[in-house]
């Protein structure tokens, strides 16, 4: 029996998208038999690496007016049945220290079960703030990972290269925002699949990959 395609979904725990996108993650690899590999980055430090900053963008485009963005996550949540709350009262203070916080519970292999948890904690709990006290919090409650170990494992260097790794070769694959995802075909070579509004296209893109294997 061939090994199922591989696709790994690079997102943002900031990002209410990305939280959006992983609650199909599930269902694709029920559906279609893949096995979904969830990697860890910043999408503001992913979009520097690439050049550029599209919310920064003159003129302003208008899907960045948070107006629009409340009613379209809306939209979405609505259409995927998931819970979903306006995070405008969640205080983050730094973004990228929640990426690192999803690169060190991989680190112990609870990637996927902190992730799902902090972006529940986030766009359905709406807790706040979104700071290291959470992150041990959820690491402790959700994936079995002591304080006395977690916090160590944020603050090592190797977690911060682990990260920057993870958006090389996010760019190396085409990525230039998240959710990104990348399909392994079984002949070595990739396609990146960007969007959670694009997830009717990664799943024909897994079928593809399959049906050449």
């Amino acid at each position: 029996m061939p090994a199922p395609i591989r696709v790994e979904f690079y997102f943002s725990p900031a990002s209410p998208y990305c939280y959006l996108a992983g609650t199909q993650m599930m269902a694709l690899q029920v559906e279609t038999g893949c096995r979904v590999d969830w990697v860890p980055l910043s999408a503001r430090l992913l979009a520097k690496a690439a050049g550029y900053d599209p919310s920064l963008a003159t003129p302003h485009s208008g899907q960045y007016e948070p107006a629009y963005r409340v009613t379209d996550l809306q939209r979405w949540s609505r259409l995927y049945k998931v819970p979903f709350r306006n995070h405008a009262d969640v205080t983050i203070p730094d973004p990228k220290r929640l990426a690192l916080a999803c690169v060190a519970a991989r680190r112990f292999d609870a990637g996927q079960v902190f992730a799902r948890a902090l972006m529940k904690a986030l766009f359905v709990e709406g807790r706040s703030p979104a700071d290291d006290a959470l992150c041990l919090s959820i690491a402790n409650d959700t994936a079995g990972i002591e304080p006395h170990l977690f916090k160590p494992a944020l603050e090592e260097a190797e977690t911060a290269r682990l990260l920057e790794e993870n958006i090389q070769a996010a760019l190396k694959a085409g990525c230039f925002g998240a959710p990104s995802f990348v399909v392994h075909r079984p002949d070595g070579t990739t396609e990146m699949v960007f969007g959670n509004d694009r997830l009717a296209l990664l799943r024909q893109a897994v079928a593809e990959a399959k049906a050449a294997g």
